[in-house]
């Protein structure tokens, strides 16, 4: 019989807590969330200013201790989001990221933000490559502006020596130790390049917190470069660190940071410490991050992949019908995933929305799959799931999620510039594949008018050209397709082609968009109108 209360427990290894006793755990760690800074420069990601508010107010609600909000001097965009997400009145501090520089730090008082994060590098290799500085020097510049900084944002300065884990530990401990004196309260040892292993790591933070006052909070911010960031992240707080910066999904540069989601369950679950964070919320967090920054969650990816409480294995499954912990360390539920919408479950169950669902059974349905939308863009969704259903074909949980994300990660009909009014492609046994686009553009407040006609080597081919021209009849010259992905998000003729695509600029700036719709032709070519008005809206903002 199954134990009615076993999707209540967790199970993990008895041997965790015959090693915890000799670990300097902390009784609570802060978590520092940087997917607005370190996570947008990954490759390929750009969010808009609303896009960042949204993913801020989100932070919020999970629980997140502190906010990087981006880096004030990089851009007019970096600037202009950093002020919006400073004057939300959320609950989360919001902290900007400056180098050893007056002009950066200046940068981040103009926003009104609550903190500042300054760094500058400390490794022989950066000093001479990078910085061409002497030890000295970067001594006398840490002192010198840490002390301008004490003076607008009191405590609430953190330090990092960047390349910390290449740096020597006698002056990485030396530059730390003259941060703290000239004001810093918080100091961040970074593995900026991902280069060190759980142990080096922790022998790195025990030696730096064994010098330090027992006031100074010591963060933690790993890359994964060699897969290690959260293992070196936890690490660090086996040996006494008090704070992890991470990222949703582990976004960030190169191969990424720590992932929030899987450093916070490991604090959990497995070691019984404490954070602020609302576990509830991290499936629909790291939702909402992958439908605007367009990037796909790997489908083995720890806690919120589709794999992750899959079972296939006959002997599994057979296990975790008798009792989930069996094969599962806790439940699904906790992090926000319902039992019922767990992909195995969707696959049986696809039979609940069509074009006569009623407007609460939808709102019901989009809820337990984590989305919130507006009346607006709850419309759009029921007038799409209509025009599916009206061509005869049953919208399965699978499709409307797609219908759903696809939508939310559209530009706002407010902010759109162009407009698809036409498309017209001919094929067949001996004729070449041949498109039409017209298309509009909104130029202030008027509308504006191009066609161009182009062939290819099959219908999607002579569509995408097509549209490619009409583009450039419109001067903004070339836009390349340089990846295009199809898929058939189930089974069968009439399944929804769900079309990834990522265009690039003449000057290398990519821009990744989604689409779907049961006609491929159709679903290319507004992947890609989705991926131009994304572009537009940016260079526009």
């Amino acid at each position: 019989m199954t134990d009615p209360n076993a999707t209540k427990k967790i199970f993990i290894s008895p041997h965790i807590g015959k090693v915890s006793k000799n670990l300097n755990l902390p009784e609570c760690v802060h978590i520092f969330d940087t997917s607005l800074r370190d996570g947008e420069q990954s490759p390929g990601i750009s969010y808009t200013l609303e896009q960042k508010i949204q993913i801020a107010e989100q932070l919020n609600k999970l629980g997140v201790d502190v906010i990087e909000a981006g880096m004030p001097i990089v851009s007019q965009g970096d600037y202009e989001a950093c002020k919006a997400i400073s004057k939300l009145g959320l609950e989360s501090e919001v902290i900007g990221l400056a180098r050893i520089e007056r002009v950066d730090i200046d940068k981040v008082i103009e926003c009104d933000m609550e903190a500042i994060h300054v760094f500058i590098a400390t490794s022989d290799l950066h000093l001479k490559d990078k910085l061409k500085m002497t030890r000295e020097q970067v001594l006398e510049a840490i002192t010198k502006e840490v002390e301008y900084a004490k003076a607008h944002f009191g405590e609430k300065i953190e330090f990092s020596a960047e390349d910390a884990t290449r740096t020597d530990l006698d002056f990485l401990i030396e530059a730390n130790l003259a941060a703290i004196e000239a004001g810093a309260k918080r100091i961040n040892i970074p593995d900026t390049v991902g280069t060190i292993t759980p142990p080096g790591y922790a022998y790195i933070i025990k030696e730096n917190i064994s010098r330090f006052p027992k006031d100074i909070r010591v963060s933690l911010h790993c890359h994964n470069d060699f897969g290690l960031a959260t293992a070196n992240t936890l690490a660090g707080i086996e040996a006494g660190a008090t704070q992890a910066e991470t990222t949703i999904l582990g976004l960030g540069e190169r191969a990424g940071n720590a992932c929030l989601e899987e450093v916070v369950m490991s604090l959990h679950v497995l070691y019984g410490v404490r954070t602020n964070i609302k576990h509830q919320y991290l499936y629909e967090t790291s939702k909402l991050v992958e439908r605007l920054s367009s990037f796909p969650i790997p489908t083995n990816l720890p806690l919120v992949g589709e794999n992750a409480f899959r079972h296939e294995s006959g002997i599994h499954a057979h296990a975790v019908i008798m009792n989930p912990r069996t094969y599962e360390p806790f439940t699904p539920e906790m992090i926000g995933i319902p039992r019922t919408d767990r992909l195995e479950d969707v696959v049986e169950q696809a039979i609940s929305v069509g074009k006569h669902t009623g407007g609460h059974s939808l709102g019901a349905k989009l809820k337990s799959m984590g989305f919130s939308v507006s009346k607006t863009q709850f419309n759009e969704i029921r007038n799409r799931v209509k025009e599916i259903g009206d061509k005869g074909k049953q919208v399965t949980d699978m499709d409307l999620y797609e219908i759903a994300i696809n939508m939310l990660g559209e530009v706002p009909e407010e902010l759109s510039t162009l407009k698809l009014e036409e498309l017209t492609v001919t094929c067949g046994k001996n004729v070449t594949p041949t498109a039409t686009v017209r298309l509009k553009i909104k130029i202030d407040d008027h509308w504006d008018e191009r066609v161009s006609a182009a062939i290819g080597v099959g219908p999607v081919d002579a569509a995408c050209n097509a549209l490619a021209k009409v583009w450039e009849k419109f001067g903004f010259g070339k836009m390349t397709l340089t990846e295009y992905h199809l898929d058939a998000i189930t089974g069968g003729t009439d399944a929804l082609g769900r079309v990834k695509v990522r265009m690039t600029d003449v000057f290398g700036k990519a821009v990744d968009s989604r689409a779907v719709n049961p006609d491929i032709v159709m679903s290319s070519i507004q992947a890609m109108i989705n991926g131009m008005n994304r572009y537009l809206a940016e260079k526009k903002r």
